[in-house]
């Protein structure tokens, strides 16, 4: 009778520990399977500079934070409008991540470069719970570009691009 009794305390043991460990593997292997990742990005050109841009990949968020930007250009004067864009090159066409506009069309006094952009160096910052694909998120590193567009009074828009060199911080 103790001996029965000791066998089935065994097995009940060994169930048990069959059920811990299975369920263990089992939750370990979730955890491993998500992602985590955070990239920092910069980029120049002969007339901008952008710096301090950083891109946050969660299970459950997606936030890319533009940085900042300097305009070390000639300067340029009488701007009604500019706009900052950060964006991924997808066989040529842009998708857009993140942008922001600004337009003066009342003041007598235009803006200019680069005073209004000593004012307004943050670029900006979006979240989602999904902003970027997973496919987006594979070529990142290869695809983003910071694009500053601006319109002066004569109408005829200046585009300045740079291609951003995107580093993963492991």
């Amino acid at each position: 009778m103790i001996k029965n009794r000791t066998k089935l305390i065994s097995i009940l043991l060994l169930i048990t520990n069959l059920i811990f460990i299975s369920t263990t593997v089992f939750y370990r292997s979730k955890i491993d399977n998500q992602v985590f990742k955070v990239y920092t990005f910069e980029g120049e050109t002969n007339n901008i500079q952008l710096d301090n841009g950083v891109i946050i990949i969660t299970p459950g968020k997606h936030i890319v934070n533009g940085g900042q930007i300097q305009y070390v250009g000639n300067k340029l004067g009488n701007i009604k409008f500019y706009s900052k864009t950060i964006y991924l090159d997808k066989q040529g066409g842009q998708d857009t991540i993140l942008s922001n506009r600004v337009s003066d069309y009342t003041s007598v006094m235009k803006m200019t470069f680069p005073d209004e952009l000593l004012l307004n160096r943050d670029i900006g910052e979006i979240s989602s719970e999904k902003l970027l694909s997973d496919n987006d998120i594979k070529n990142i590193k290869d695809n983003l570009y910071f694009s500053l567009t601006c319109t002066p009074n004569d109408g005829k828009p200046i585009n300045f691009i740079a291609k951003l060199n995107v580093k993963e911080i492991l």
